[in-house]
Order: C-alpha cells, then sequence, then structure tokens
C-alpha cells in the first residue's frame, strides 16, 4: 500500500485521532509500514489533511513549507490570547468603521507578497528550545521572532462590516505563515481587533480539497487502495524527465548516472510507461537522487502497468 489519502477533516478532533481511526479500521501502519503527514491541522479547523504512507513518505520532504489556500473566518472587535476563537478575549475595538472598501485597500497594501509577520504566543514556534504555546501556558512573556512569508492572493468571499463582524477570505499564501496572525494584524491594521473564528484548509502540496473524501466516506470503504492518489500523481507539478531505459536501470541499481540537468529543483525521474521510479534533487549545483523502486519492484509495475492499460 503506497500513495497519498486525502481526507477533509471535520472540526472538533485532531489530525492523529483521524488518523488513528482510519488506521484502527484498515491496518495501514501494519500493511505498509509507515505513515506520514503533509502537515497537521487543529482541531478546531477542518479541511485538507494529507496522509502519506508506505513509500509516500519518502516524497513528503519535497513538500515541507509547500504553498498553502485556506478558507478563513475573521471576527472583528475582539482580539484572543491565541489569536482564534479559543483564546481569552484580551482587548476589544469598535469595527462599525470599517468597510469592504476599506478592507480591499488595505489588503492590497500590507496584506500581499513578502510580509513580516510575528506568529502567536500560542504557536509551536521554538523559543529557546521549547515551544512557544507551552511558555504562554506558563504565563510566561515571550518575544516571538519575525518571520517574511509570501502571501499570493486574498479574495473576500463575504463581508458582513460594518454592520456585522464577519468577514471571510480566500488566502493563498507560503507554508509556515499563520492565518491567526493575519487576522490579529488585519484588525491593528483597520484601527480594530480581530481574531480567527473558523478556518478550512482547502490547497496543501498541489492537491485540492474537491479531490479529498470525508472521513466518513473512507472508513465506509471496504479497501482503502481504491482511494489513495499515486506518488506520480503527487509529483505532478513537478518537471518531469524520461530518461533511457539504460539510464534508468543504472539508477535504481545504485550506480550514478548523468542527466543533464543544470538548474537545481526538483525532478520526477520517469520510465516510458510513466512510472515512477526515483526523484532527483539538485540543489547548489549537486545532485541528490531519492530511490522508489528496486529492478524487481520495476519489472512488477510496469507488468501492472501492462494488465491496466486498454
Amino acid at each position: 500500500m503506497n500513495g497519498f489519502l486525502l481526507i477533509d477533516k471535520p472540526k472538533g478532533i485532531s489530525s492523529f485521532f483521524a488518523l488513528k481511526q482510519l488506521n484502527w479500521k484498515f491496518r495501514i501502519q501494519e500493511k505498509a509500514g509507515k505513515l506520514g503527514h503533509g502537515g497537521t491541522l487543529d482541531p478546531a479547523a477542518s479541511g485538507l489533511l494529507i496522509i502519506a504512507i508506505g513509500k509516500a513518505t519518502k516524497l513528503l520532504r519535497f513538500f515541507l513549507g509547500s504553498d498553502k489556500r485556506y478558507t478563513a473566518t475573521i471576527e472583528f472587535g475582539t482580539r484572543t490570547t491565541s489569536d482564534d476563537s479559543e483564546g481569552e478575549v484580551i482587548a476589544t475595538a469598535p469595527f462599525d468603521h470599517i468597510n469592504q472598501e476599506m478592507i480591499e485597500s488595505i489588503l492590497t497594501k500590507q496584506f500581499h507578497g513578502t510580509v513580516s509577520q510575528v506568529p502567536p504566543d500560542f504557536s509551536a514556534v521554538h523559543i529557546d528550545g521549547k515551544r512557544a504555546y507551552k511558555l504562554a501556558r506558563q504565563g510566561r512573556d515571550i518575544e516571538m521572532p519575525t518571520r517574511d512569508i509570501q502571501i499570493y492572493e486574498t479574495k473576500i468571499l463575504s463581508c458582513g462590516l460594518p454592520e456585522s463582524p464577519q468577514l471571510v477570505l480566500d488566502v493563498a499564501c507560503s507554508g509556515g505563515a499563520y492565518i491567526r496572525a493575519i487576522a490579529r494584524d488585519l484588525g491593528h491594521a483597520l484601527g480594530s481587533q480581530a481574531h480567527l473564528s473558523e478556518l478550512r484548509r482547502t490547497e496543501s502540496c498541489n492537491f485540492s480539497i474537491k479531490d479529498a473524501h470525508t472521513l466518513e466516506e473512507l472508513i465506509s470503504q471496504p479497501n482503502l487502495e481504491p482511494m489513495l492518489y499515486s506518488c506520480r500523481q503527487a509529483m505532478a507539478s513537478f518537471h518531469c524527465i524520461y530518461p533511457s531505459q539504460r539510464s534508468i536501470m543504472k539508477l535504481i541499481k545504485g550506480i550514478p548516472a548523468n542527466f543533464n540537468i543544470a538548474e537545481d529543483g526538483i525532478y520526477p525521474i520517469l520510465t516510458k510507461e510513466d512510472i515512477l521510479v526515483a526523484v532527483l534533487e539538485r540543489r547548489n549545483g549537486k545532485n541528490d537522487y531519492l530511490r522508489l523502486m528496486t529492478p524487481d519492484e520495476l519489472i512488477q509495475a510496469r507488468h501492472q502497468a501492462s494488465e491496466t492499460s486498454p
């Protein structure tokens, strides 16, 4: 069992609980050996949770810090300790002076491109070797380091202001960006206070929520394998290379092969049958190869491909 499982995680449960339920029914770890994830979701958040199974776990390193997309509901008028609805209210401010035109202007000027962001105190950022949220729970003062993030797009999906405090945004951003911090900072930029009241992840690791299944749907299946996305599908957005049969066989036997790649990047290596056998990562002019198949496994994969081809 190898591939990626796309879960539409509901609110109210942790990512690990969702995985535990599936593992309990289908004995995933027993069959596949390895499990991993493309980024967890807080219990209060919903949306795309990506689980890597078997050899797919080897590919997760290529998606570390990958871009994400979220649907974020922001509530104006109050700020909380955690910058979301789970925290205690620590500040209030009026919001009836804010309208959609003001929001659009601020989003364009201050929340687009490279943005300096201070993560929430209740976050997993390391401070002096400890998680920030653990220090925050102890009541300790925390000086959070500023980090640069990328915000590629923000679209207003609905706006209740100035009559009601809720704003719903579609946000495309770099990995590591805190949507809670965007909500907090947007409130400040508009002369008010704000926190994140709901969050739903819609894109991650080149996958979309529309391709995911609910936990109930997955648990109701007799077999998970038809629900998996292949390693090849996960690497579809990268520039693929199709070397000769001789070069492929050398590579999967552990013999160095030259693929004449000049630019740094990530390059899936495929056979003429479109079977993913390895990934070349070129960094600082040096090549690193991740082999995904042995010669025997390639023979088996080709046999399976010939059986399923029309």
